[in-house]
Parts: C-alpha cells; sequence; structure tokens
C-alpha cells in the first residue's frame, strides 16, 4: 500500500457535488436567511444525495455507470436547475439578530473551532486510514469496487448465493457515491484501475456527510435560535465520540468507518429541517425538498424506510389534520423514488440476509413479547453509555424538557415525533428478529446467556441510535436557554 495519496480525484468529486447541489438549492430550492456554512452543507449533502439517486438511475436503466454517463447526467441536471430556478419565486431573507455579548461571541467562536477541529480529524482520519470494519469491507466498499470494475450493480453481486454476505437487498445509494473518486480518476486516466488493496480514495468520500451533517445543523438552528445556539449544536455533534473518533466496539460508528449510518444520519436531518421549513410556509418549494432527501434517505439503509414512515408521522403530529394531504404526498413520492430506482429490482432477490417483512406476523410478535423489559433496559443502557455518547442524550431531554417555549412547539411536535416513532421501529425490529451467529452462539454457551439478542445489542444498538441523535441534538439547541433572536416569516416577492 502507498504512503501517498492523490488528493485530487477526491476533491474533484467532492468539488463536483457541490457545484450540482449549490445550482439545485440556489435555482430550485432556495433558502432565505442561509449563510455562507449552510449554504455549504446544504449543497453538499444535495450534491452527494442527487449524484446518488443519479448513479442509481443509469444502473436501473441498463447504462454502464462511469466518469462519462454520470458526469453528462449530473451536468444536464445542473443545467435544467438553472434553467427551472428562473420561475422560482424570490423570498425575502429572515431577520436575524446578532449575538449580542462579548462573551457570546467569544463563545460562539470557540465552538466553531471544535467543531471544524473534529470535523478536519475526522476528514484525514478517513483519508489516510484504509476500510478496517467488517461490515464496510463485506458490503459498503465491497460494492463500490464492483461498481468502479463493472459499471453496475445489476449482475452477480445482486443474485450470486454465494456472496450472501454483502446483504444484497441493502439499498446501495452510498456505494454508488463513494465511488466517484475512482471514477473521476478514471476521468483523467483511462489506464486506472480499482486498487483492491487500498480503498482510502473512495471511503475518504463518507467522512464528507459528516461535514455536510454538521453544516446544515449549524445553519438550520443559527437561523431559529441564533449563532450562539446553532455554534453550540456544531460542536456538540461533531464531537460525538461515535462520529469523531469512536470505532469500537465492533463493528464501530466513526464517520470514518466507510459505514452508511452517518449518511443515514445527515439525509435524516436535513429532511427533517425541509419538512420544518414546509410546515412553517417559508419556502414554496421545500415540500419538494423534503421529498427528494426522504428519497435519499430510503436509499441509503434499510433503516431509511421507517425514517421516512416517521416523518410523515411527524408532519402530521406537527401540522395537524390540514398536512395530512402533504405528508402521504411527501412520504409517497421518497416511496415512488425508493421503488424506482432499487426496491422493484430487489425484490426479485432471493431473500439470504435476515427478513424482517416475513416476521411481520402474530406469532412473532407474540413470541418476542418476553424481550420487552430487555430491549427497554438496553436502549436505557445505550443512551447512558458515556464513551459513546458522553452525556448526550441525557442532555437533550433535559434542555428540551426545560427549554420549551411555544416558538418552538411546532419543531418539538415534529422532531420528538420523527425520534421517537423511529426508535419504536427498531424496538419492534429487536422483538421480532431471529438473528444469530456463530459468534452469539459462542457468548450464549460461554456465558449462559438465553438470547443472542444481547449479542446483537452490542453490535447495532449504538449506531441506531446515531440516525436519530443529530435531531435531537438539533431539537435540543434550539431549545436551550441561549438568547434567541426575533424571527420574521420570510414573504414571497416577485422575480427580478
Amino acid at each position: 500500500m502507498d504512503g501517498e495519496l492523490n488528493l485530487t480525484p477526491l476533491l474533484s468529486a467532492i468539488g463536483a457535488c457541490l457545484a450540482l447541489g449549490h445550482c439545485v438549492d440556489r435555482f430550485v430550492f432556495g433558502l432565505p436567511g442561509a449563510g455562507f456554512v449552510e449554504r455549504f452543507g446544504r449543497a453538499l449533502i444535495l450534491g452527494l444525495g442527487l449524484t446518488g439517486l443519479l448513479s442509481l438511475a443509469l444502473d436501473q436503466a441498463h447504462i454502464l455507470v462511469g466518469p462519462a454517463s454520470l458526469g453528462l447526467a449530473m451536468a444536464g441536471t445542473a443545467l435544467l436547475a438553472v434553467i427551472g430556478g428562473r420561475w422560482r419565486p424570490v423570498l425575502a431573507p429572515q431577520s436575524i439578530a446578532p449575538t449580542r455579548t462579548p462573551v457570546q461571541k467569544m463563545a460562539t467562536v470557540l465552538m466553531c473551532v471544535l467543531a471544524a477541529v473534529s470535523l478536519a480529524l475526522v476528514v484525514r482520519s478517513a483519508f489516510v486510514r484504509p476500510t478496517f470494519q467488517f461490515d464496510a469491507l463485506t458490503r459498503w466498499m465491497f460494492k463500490t469496487r464492483v461498481l468502479v470494475t463493472e459499471g453496475t450493480l445489476r449482475g452477480d453481486i445482486s443474485v450470486d448465493p454465494g456472496l450472501w454476505f454483502t446483504h444484497q437487498r441493502y439499498p446501495p445509494l452510498a456505494p454508488h457515491v463513494s465511488a466517484l473518486p475512482s471514477w473521476a480518476m478514471r476521468a483523467f486516466d483511462e489506464r486506472h484501475e480499482f486498487n483492491t488493496e487500498d480503498d482510502r480514495l473512495d471511503s475518504a468520500v463518507y467522512a464528507w456527510f459528516a461535514v455536510a451533517l454538521v453544516c446544515v445543523l449549524f445553519g438550520g438552528v443559527a437561523r431559529r435560535a441564533g449563532m450562539l445556539a446553532g455554534s453550540f449544536g456544531a460542536a456538540w455533534t461533531a464531537s460525538l465520540p461515535l462520529i469523531a473518533y469512536l470505532a469500537w466496539p465492533p463493528p464501530g460508528s466513526g464517520a470514518f468507518s466507510a459505514l452508511a449510518d452517518v449518511p443515514l444520519a445527515a439525509f435524516s436531518l436535513a429532511a427533517a429541517f425541509a419538512v420544518l421549513e414546509a410546515l412553517e410556509q417559508r419556502r414554496p418549494r421545500a415540500w419538494l425538498e423534503a421529498c427528494l432527501l426522504l428519497g435519499c434517505v430510503a436509499l441509503t439503509k434499510n433503516e431509511g424506510l421507517p425514517m421516512v414512515i416517521a416523518c410523515g408521522l411527524g408532519i402530521a403530529v406537527a401540522g395537524g389534520r390540514s398536512r395530512w394531504r402533504p405528508a402521504l404526498l411527501t412520504v409517497g413520492g421518497a416511496a415512488v423514488i425508493y421503488a424506482a430506482l432499487w426496491g422493484v429490482f430487489s425484490m426479485s432477490f432471493e431473500g439470504l440476509d435476515e427478513n424482517y417483512w416475513e416476521r411481520l406476523n402474530a406469532s412473532a410478535v407474540s413470541s418476542g413479547f418476553t424481550r420487552i423489559p430487555m430491549i427497554v433496559q438496553a436502549f436505557f443502557a445505550g443512551m447512558l453509555d458515556f464513551r459513546q455518547w458522553n452525556v448526550t442524550w441525557l442532555a437533550a431531554i433535559m434542555l428540551v424538557a426545560f427549554g420549551w417555549n411555544r416558538r418552538r412547539r411546532m419543531a418539538a411536535r415534529l422532531m420528538i415525533t420523527i425520534v421517537c416513532a423511529q426508535l419504536l421501529a427498531y424496538g419492534f425490529a429487536y422483538l421480532v428478529t431471529k438473528w444469530t451467529s456463530a459468534r452469539a452462539e459462542f457468548v450464549i454457551r460461554e456465558e449462559g446467556l438465553d438470547d443472542p439478542l444481547t449479542v446483537l445489542f452490542g453490535l447495532t444498538l449504538g449506531r441506531l441510535l446515531l440516525h436519530v441523535a443529530p435531531i435531537a441534538i438539533a431539537l435540543a439547541a434550539m431549545t436551550a436557554p441561549f438568547e434567541a433572536p426575533t424571527e420574521k416569516g420570510p414573504q414571497e416577492a416577485t422575480p427580478g
């Protein structure tokens, strides 16, 4: 393995995503009052998501994915966004009061520096170390290698029983994005081949989802509760052990680990903010943005499908009866995106990995009732695990409880519903699962345990909590007892 690695393909890939995301954000969606950091984060998350969707669409259309086909698709989408943006209503920016006291200004700067340093360490770690987690090696990066070398995931990778360990039904948006640097290098050097011994170039893409996550959280909170609250939420999220540095217990969750958990968390947070913008009627195309981002959520991991439903429930709870229709349309649009780009195709695969749909029956549910005390205890223990979370969950609950105010009521109803519904879905999955493994059976024999679920908690619970933690942190930062600015709702203005 070479010690030195060329940064140019990675930066070119990220730059292309930023350009695409900026065009779509600036000319299609738009966001009044967004500062540079939030515009950067929105451009990055939209660009990464749209690139993955376009690559998936090419693959489903039986077009080999590569630098030429994907590059043309990205350029065409950006051009359409610029042309279509001429008819987007222009909204007046929100009035955001600056931080008032010198102490608040200093605290804001210090927390922004902490967030930036944490993210810099994540990006560097992802670039200098090869993929080391089992799930990342056998699923996400394995599919990336196949996609780069064959230009499709419709071949043996999806139907060969011998490749069952890749979890063939898992939605593959993340590999379609992480293949970008190799395709960028191939665009400059046609002789380039994927280095099977050094995958740092492509695995480094995953860290940029953490960058987008923190930037979106910072901007979304700052526009509603001030720069101090935004920097507080950004520093809090960027320094989370499960994002910033913690790689163990296996299979790990760090943003440098080439796992799809941080991408799912980033898309979920961005979708939650888009839904909130739509409910607040701040801009006309927020529902479309939410639908697009929820489509990315569904295509990132299996856990994305219940997240889509959780967002739909959040819309209904936060918006009342008048929002049932947009809730159904948003969730339905995301479901169509998922079905068209992966769901229908994956239905033809054999159920070689664990299939939770087959466990949705009365027998599985009734037999799992005895697990409820174990599941509840595991969730509480997981949230209180200082090594993984420090005091994140306790602090978030306390801030939301004591910082509650009427101005945040809609955001609170939405985000609390999303977090609770998603955690209930995970609890139900633990209830009905029939998962076991050789390691679990060994531990059961050696330690006298009764249920392999005790082993599964250690492997998965931290990552599942990570999916909703940024949403909980965003709400906590918005309701924290900082001095909040007075908001003025944006008004539509005529174009030009």
